[in-house]
């Protein structure tokens, strides 16, 4: 038993050295594969897809209302109402203001009668005048007493049409009693008070359409060949962080300031909920110029060489190098006429030091089509 426990060790330290030996192996292979992978450098890329290239232009501007408007009665009198404040909301036809209509009542009513005397007379007349022209077909009465009956309906019917003007004319004065919104909008400005006189020469209310907002800029004249009215616009503003308004433009101002070199266009955008309000500064880009659905590189993709733009493309882990014509530049976008095809993948970050036939990895999350 003694002389066979040493072969037994000897054979315990061969097998122990064996897996040793192998795992040294495992653990030097591992290594230099990952020395390999460290010197492939690692880079970001984006798929090429057709997308719309803009070419902006930045502005500012003051955020005006659709349509504001100074508003005032028509009719003299005493206020007996005023039912909103400023600030409010008021829609078209709301009651702003109600003056105390009891002159105007009682003027309706004697404008009524004057129209039923007025009636009466005109229809006496009419009778008067036909019984006068049997007569003077009988030779009854004389030419004179039939002109002077035909003068005395004339002037009936004459009566008649101004009493009816006149009770037109106090209903009116009646209805401007009431002074109405001439649109829905918020009400900016009251000054006056119930129980105070007033009149047409007065100024009593201010209300602005805030649903929808213009924003007027100045844009250089080298661009103006450039826009076009439909063109699009993003606004934003310091008031409503974290937030654009998409606008178009509407109307371009047709001459430039000799003084500035500068025309002026309106961008009108719908103003949900009336963030928006009267006066803000406006920071826009407007559109001018856009190429909807093109081959688009990233700029940052980009290099510029002797002739031309060129960009590194990879394919199967190796780097191509390929020359391009480009079109028009976006704010982030070259449009791509030749040199790249939809689905290819360009390189973004990592391009110092690649060179064509490069082996390269490419880092995880770079392959979409929107990096």
């Amino acid at each position: 038993m003694k002389k066979r426990f040493p072969a037994l060790c000897a054979v315990v330290f061969l097998l122990l050295l064996g897996l040793s030996s192998c795992g040294n192996e495992q653990g030097g292979s591992a290594a230099a594969e990952e020395q390999v992978l460290a010197r492939v450098p690692e880079v970001m890329v984006a798929q090429i897809s057709r997308r719309p290239v803009y070419r902006t232009y930045a502005a500012v501007g003051s955020i005006s209302p659709r349509e504001m408007s100074r508003i005032g009665p028509k009719v003299s009198g005493r206020i007996k109402d005023i039912p909103v404040d400023e600030g409010d909301f008021v829609k078209k036809g709301g009651l702003l203001m109600l003056i105390d209509p009891f002159d105007y009542e009682r003027a309706l009513e004697h404008a009524q009668s004057q129209l039923d005397q007025a009636k009466a007379s005109l229809e006496r007349a009419e009778r008067d005048l036909t019984r006068m022209e049997g007569l003077y077909r009988a030779t009854a009465v004389t030419e004179q007493n039939m002109q002077d009956a035909v003068t005395a309906r004339d002037l009936a019917r004459f009566q008649y049409d101004q009493a009816v003007t006149a009770l037109e004319a106090a209903k009116r004065n009646l209805r401007e009693c009431r002074l109405e919104a001439p649109f829905s909008g918020v009400v900016t400005a009251v000054t006056a008070n119930e129980g105070e006189l007033t009149g047409p020469q007065m100024q009593t209310f201010v209300m602005m359409d805030m649903s929808t907002v213009k924003v007027e800029v100045d844009l250089p004249e080298e661009i103006y060949s450039s826009i076009r009215t439909g063109n699009s616009g993003t606004i934003t503003v310091d008031a409503v962080p974290g937030q654009s308004f998409e606008g178009t433009i509407t109307k371009i101002y047709p001459t430039i300031d000799p003084a500035s070199r500068t025309f002026t266009v309106t961008i009108t955008l719908e103003n949900p909920g009336l963030k928006l309000r009267s006066g803000m500064t406006a920071r826009c880009r407007v559109v001018q110029m856009v190429r909807d659905s093109v081959v688009a590189v990233p700029k940052d993709a980009l290099i510029r060489g002797e002739d031309s733009y060129i960009a590194y493309r990879v394919r199967d882990d190796i780097v191509e190098r390929c020359p391009l014509t480009l079109g028009i530049e976006g704010d982030d976008l070259y449009e791509v006429t030749s040199g790249l095809f939809e689905g290819d993948l360009v390189v973004l970050r990592g391009l110092a030091g690649l060179k064509p036939g490069a082996k390269v990895r490419i880092a995880h999350g770079g392959d979409s089509p929107e990096s």
